[in-house]
């Protein structure tokens, strides 16, 4: 299966129901006697990625040791060191290197892994809202409104979160049982879910009501980046948090209009997801 299809067929409800809160959320559907099946696949799958040294084991661990930030940026390097034409790898350790810590990590210290992300990927507008939040920390006002401008004119928005739950479904799938398939394919999009690739705390830094009150022109580049996010974004979580940051962006009277348009599409969406995980997890088993 490619990236996409197994973001496309695993990762619909988990992100549909993250990204609308307000929404109900429909009740689990779990086979029986999944408990175990998860308690198992879970020590296998730590068993086997914590006793190599190839680059995808090195990544899940440095999921693992995220209570440990020295081991999790550690391992995040390694991963990249090994492979690193993976962009999930890079992006992954750009952004570990982002969280504030003293002192500095010194995999952080010695490469600037976000300019070399925003180097590699300079279509993709995630480096560059990144890069704008690093500049608005560093009071770099007049940058951080540059890296904005950069990232709204950009053509896409991957967070490769459909890159993380193939490297655990590509873990988990061989170690699943008879029977367990389904169970495989529903913990890997957990263990995905658990953290995004990047933080959506930059955007609704950078992209602050005062700051866009204040500033008409980071107003429109941040309606800008909204905006295509919301058509072009890699995941329904990424969408849904850019139709919210370009409603933000608008003025009073037209951000009336555009909630009330979006509530009932996203109710449609979560419904159609829910269709599709439970007819994937049926597929999965048969």
């Amino acid at each position: 299966m490619t990236d996409r299809f197994l973001a496309a067929l695993f990762g619909c409800t988990f992100v549909a129901a993250s990204a609308a809160q307000s929404l109900p959320e429909s009740p689990p559907r779990a086979p029986i006697g999944i408990e175990s099946g998860v308690e198992r696949l879970d020590a296998a799958l730590r068993d086997s990625v914590l006793v190599r040294d190839d680059a995808r084991a090195r990544f899940i661990a440095a999921q693992f040791a995220r209570t440990d930030p020295e081991a999790h940026v550690r391992d995040l390097a390694a991963a990249f060191a090994r492979e690193p034409r993976e962009m999930l790898y890079l992006a992954s350790l750009a952004s570990a290197c982002m969280e504030r810590t003293l002192p500095v990590r010194p995999e952080c210290a010695t490469t600037d892994y976000l300019s070399q992300w925003s180097f590699r990927d300079g279509d993709n507008a995630v480096p560059w809202l990144l890069l704008a939040e690093r500049a608005r920390r560093r009071n770099d006002l007049a940058t951080m409104a540059a890296h904005v401008n950069k990232a709204a004119q950009q053509p896409r928005y991957d967070e490769y979160w459909s890159h993380m739950l193939a490297a655990y479904w590509k873990e988990l799938e061989p170690l699943a049982r008879p029977g367990e398939r389904g169970t495989a394919a529903m913990l890997a999009r957990l263990y995905a879910g658990s953290k995004p690739v990047a933080m959506d705390s930059p955007i609704l830094a950078v992209c602050a009501a005062g700051r866009m009150a204040a500033d008409e022109a980071l107003r429109v580049s941040c309606g800008g980046v909204g905006k295509m996010m919301a058509q072009r974004g890699s995941s329904f979580l990424a969408r849904v948090l850019g139709a919210g940051l370009t409603e933000r962006s608008m003025s009073a009277s037209v951000r009336g209009p555009v909630a009330r348009d979006a509530d009932p599409l996203l109710r449609q969406l979560q419904v159609r997801c829910g269709d599709l995980d439970a007819q994937v997890s049926r597929g999965l088993e048969s």
